[in-house]
């Protein structure tokens, strides 16, 4: 696992405000690769209401990849009192068409792990992450639940938990020293 170069450096203040970081992922195969590390330059969110309802999209979006233009963070916006059935998509827009890394994250599972903190005060309950093949929440789907109206935010973290006995990662914490961070991004939220 190494870190991409970021815009850290051009706009720390940027990363301290939306707290957007990214990594790559090395893949564990043993045969040397062409290419070990993968771009993530999207974090896709879609919540489908429970019950009916229009489907919404929110994101983070770093089209160019690292360097280039700022990278943008779609506030999140939902009803209050309301369950949604979330599910997280990560892409490549580097290439061309784009490269749907999830795809990579499903194929690895059992050594990647989705993180979602809701910050005090949000109204926000994430619960339900779907399991990867030893049954350990993985979380590319997950149920949101909001409360009353509420400015917040949500941290989503993905970790990479490289030479981790199959399902060992569920008693490690989203910094734990015994994984890294392939992506993390803070999306702001609102209950109106």
């Amino acid at each position: 696992m190494k870190p991409l170069r970021t815009k850290l450096a051009a706009a720390a203040l940027g990363v301290l405000l939306t707290g957007s970081i990214f990594t790559a992922c090395k893949k564990d195969d043993p045969e040397p690769e062409e290419n070990d590390n993968e771009v993530i330059t999207t974090v896709k969110l879609t919540f489908t209401p429970q019950g009916g309802g229009t489907a919404l999209t929110y994101q983070y979006r770093d089209a160019d990849g690292p360097g280039g233009a700022e990278p943008t963070v779609e506030e999140i916006v939902l009803a209050p009192s309301k369950t949604y059935d979330v599910t997280v998509q990560l892409l490549n827009e580097t290439e061309t068409p784009a490269e749907d890394i999830t795809l990579e994250v499903k194929e690895e599972n059992a050594a990647h792990r989705f993180y979602y903190e809701p910050s005090s005060g949000s109204n926000i309950t994430v619960s339900d992450l779907n399991n990867d093949d030893n049954g350990v929440p993985l979380g590319i789907t997950s149920k949101w639940t909001t409360g009353a109206v509420a400015n917040g935010t949500v941290k989503v973290t993905l970790r990479h938990y490289p030479g981790n006995p199959p399902g060992k990662a569920t008693a490690d914490p989203v910094n734990s020293t015994k994984s890294s961070t392939d992506a993390e991004v803070t999306f702001n939220t609102k209950i109106k």
